[in-house]
C-alpha cells in the first residue's frame, strides 16, 4: 500500500511539475508576440503608410478579443474541464498566429490579431488559477515566478522580430512564434486535468460578495491603473526613443528590451521575498519608487542615459501586477479564477485605452507629453492599496 501511495505521489508531483512547465512555456510565448508589435509599428508605417495614430489601434486590436474571453473562462472555471478548454485557447491562438503572419494589409492584420486574443483569452483565464491551485501556500511566490516567464519572452520578442527583418521579413517571427505554440499545445495534449484543479463554481451572488471585498476590489482598480502605465510602455518606448531620446531605430527597440529584460531580475527577486514581506506594503513601497523614476527618466534625461532609467523603472515596474494579483486572490483562493479574470480583463481594457490616447496625445504634441497619462495612473494605485487596507486591516 506504501509503495502504491508513493507512485500516486510521484504520479502527482509529475503531472504538476509538467502542468507548470506547459503554463509557463505559453505565457512566455505569449509575452514574446505582445512585445513583437511596438517594434512593428514604424515598420508598418514604411510598408502600408499608416499614421501614428492608427497605429495606436493595434493594441485594443488585441486586447478586445482577450478582455471578453478571459472574462468568460474567468466565470466558468468551476464548470468546465481546464484542459480541454486550456488546449482550445491555445489551438485559436495558433490560428491568429498564422493570419498575422500572412496579413496582406493592415487591417487583416488587426483582424487576426483580434482572433489571437480571443484565444489566448480562453488560456489566460484558467492558466494562473490553476497554478495558484497547485501551489496554494506560495501564490505570491509562483505569480511572479509565471510573471517572470512572460518577461523572458518579452524581452526577447524585439530581438525575435529583430532576427527576422534582418533575414528578411518581419512575418517570419510570427511563423517561429506559430510552431512554438504548437509544441505546447502538444504537451498539453499529453497531459490529464490536474487533481488539483479545485475552482469553485461562481454565482451572481457569489460574485457580488466577491468584488465587495476590499483586497479584491483593490486589487481590480489597481491594476486597471497599473497597466495603463505598462501598456503606453510596452507600445511606445521605441517612438519615445528615436523621436525624444535622439536614438537609432534599432537601437530604440532595444530600449524596449531594456525595459522587459529588467523584468527578469525584478520578478526573480520579488520570487524570493514574496512570502517574506506583506503583498500590500510591498506594492506600495514599489510605486512609491517608480514616479522618481519615470519622471526622471523621460522628463530628464537624454540620450544614451535613457536606457538606466528604463531599465530601473523595469525593475521596479515589474513586481507590482504578480504582487498585487496575489494580495487579492489570498482574499479568496476558492475564486481564483473569476478574481484573475476580472482584474486581468478590466486591467486589459486600461492597457488598451492608455496607448491610444498616448498615440492621440503624441499626433497633436510630442510623446514626450503623452507620457503624463501612464505617471498619471500609477500614482493612483498606492493610494488604493492603503484604502483598502484601512478598511479590513487583516490584508
Amino acid at each position: 500500500m506504501a509503495q502504491a501511495n508513493d507512485g500516486s505521489d510521484r504520479g502527482m508531483l509529475t503531472s504538476r511539475r509538467l502542468w507548470t512547465a506547459a503554463i509557463v512555456l505559453f505565457v512566455a510565448l505569449e509575452g514574446l508576440g505582445l512585445q513583437m508589435r511596438g517594434p512593428l509599428l514604424p515598420i508598418f508605417g514604411d510598408q502600408w503608410g499608416i499614421s501614428e495614430g492608427a497605429q495606436g489601434l493595434v493594441s485594443p486590436a488585441g486586447t478586445l478579443g482577450f478582455a471578453v474571453t478571459i472574462l468568460i473562462a474567468g466565470a466558468i472555471a468551476g464548470r468546465i474541464d481546464t484542459r480541454r478548454y486550456f488546449l482550445g485557447g491555445i489551438l485559436v491562438t495558433i490560428v491568429g498566429v498564422v493570419g498575422m503572419a500572412l496579413a496582406p494589409f493592415f487591417v487583416a492584420y488587426l483582424g487576426f490579431l483580434l482572433l489571437r486574443g480571443l484565444g489566448t483569452g480562453v488560456s489566460r483565464g484558467l492558466d494562473r488559477p490553476l497554478l495558484s491551485h497547485l501551489y496554494p501556500n506560495a501564490r505570491g511566490r509562483v505569480f511572479n515566478l509565471y510573471d517572470m516567464a512572460w518577461a523572458i519572452g518579452a524581452a526577447a520578442g524585439p530581438v525575435v522580430l529583430s532576427i527576422a527583418v534582418a533575414i528578411g521579413d518581419w512575418r517570419y517571427a510570427y511563423g517561429a512564434l506559430a510552431v512554438a505554440f504548437g509544441l505546447v499545445a502538444a504537451l498539453v495534449w499529453h497531459l490529464e486535468t490536474p487533481a488539483d484543479d479545485a475552482e469553485e463554481e461562481l454565482d451572481l451572488s457569489a460574485a457580488g460578495d466577491l468584488v465587495r471585498t476590499p483586497a479584491v476590489a483593490a486589487t481590480i482598480v489597481g491594476l486597471v491603473f497599473h497597466t495603463g502605465l505598462e501598456g503606453g510602455m510596452f507600445l511606445w518606448l521605441p517612438t519615445f526613443g528615436r523621436d525624444i531620446a535622439g536614438l537609432s531605430s534599432t537601437r530604440a527597440n532595444l530600449l524596449l528590451s531594456a525595459f522587459t529584460v529588467a523584468y527578469i531580475p525584478g520578478r526573480f527577486v520579488y520570487t524570493l521575498i514574496a512570502e517574506r514581506v506583506p503583498y500590500g506594503p510591498l506594492v506600495v513601497a514599489l510605486e512609491i519608487l517608480i514616479v522618481p523614476v519615470f519622471l526622471w527618466t523621460f522628463f530628464v534625461a537624454e540620450g544614451t542615459i535613457v536606457f538606466a532609467g528604463v531599465a530601473l523603472l523595469g525593475v521596479l515596474v515589474s513586481g507590482i501586477f504578480p504582487t498585487l494579483l496575489a494580495f487579492g486572490t489570498q482574499a479568496a483562493p476558492e475564486y481564483s479564477a473569476p478574481i484573475n479574470a476580472i482584474s486581468t480583463s478590466t486591467a486589459s481594457v486600461s492597457m488598451a485605452i492608455v496607448p491610444v490616447a498616448m498615440g492621440a496625445l503624441a499626433g497633436v504634441y510630442s510623446i514626450r507629453t503623452a507620457m503624463w497619462v501612464p505617471l498619471a495612473l500609477t500614482v493612483l494605485v498606492a493610494p488604493t492599496v492603503l484604502i483598502a487596507r484601512r478598511i479590513d486591516p487583516n490584508i
